[in-house]
């Protein structure tokens, strides 16, 4: 019995004196060093700031169009204010493009556009939302009616467009060497629907 007590003090009292050590220790450091810890955590935290704001600044430059990026088109009727939304596949030349480059491509894009929007009145894209996983362009397109006006102006023929707002053709066609009737019509605005009436009406007057 004795020899097993003797066992356990031999043990018990080290492992006393190495944690009254320690503590002591840890009073001294903070006696002595009393922002230590709360510099090193601030340090800590700085340094996580710094990782993080160098992740998202690489996020940011990096090229994030993929194949995978959902491609969203907004096309707005600017007369009758419609607003329809599309997805599509985006085009080969904007995979691998960032934001910034993107918009040069759009800005290319608006001065040169494709046959099929410019038959639909195209007028303007823009970059509405940008992410790696959705991005998001509004086409507007003003898509101007049918029907022409034949007006009289300084005894010529010319035509306007349906707003009467833009001249659409001077014909140098003279109003008083037309039949009177046809004169008449014209000199109260003659309305012609379509494009091909219209070039039927000129030919037939035309010398």
């Amino acid at each position: 019995m004795k020899f097993v007590k003797g066992i356990s003090l031999f043990f018990i009292y080290p492992l006393t004196m190495f944690s009254l050590g320690f503590a002591a220790n840890m009073a001294v450091c903070e006696i002595f060093y009393p922002g230590g810890r709360q510099e090193e955590r601030t340090v800590k935290k700085e340094q996580e700031i710094t990782e993080n704001s160098a992740i998202e600044a690489g996020y940011m430059g990096n090229t994030i169009v993929t194949a995978d990026t959902s491609y969203v088109v907004l096309s707005y009727d600017m007369v009758s204010g419609e607003l329809k939304e599309s997805e599509e596949t985006a085009p080969d030349k904007y995979i691998g493009l960032n934001r910034e480059r993107l918009e040069e491509e759009l800005r290319v894009y608006e001065e040169s556009p494709s046959l099929t929007d410019l038959e639909k009145g195209f007028r303007t894209i823009e970059l509405i939302s940008f992410s790696p996983a959705k991005v998001v362009v509004r086409k507007s397109y003003e898509k101007e009616e049918e029907g022409f006006f034949l007006v009289n102006e300084n005894n010529m023929v010319v035509v306007y467009d349906k707003s009467l707002s833009h001249i659409y053709m001077d014909t140098g066609i003279r109003t008083d060497e037309l039949p009177w009737s046809v004169q008449r019509e014209i000199m109260c605005m003659k309305y012609i629907e379509t494009e091909s009436e219209l070039y039927h009406f000129l030919e037939s007057y035309s010398s």
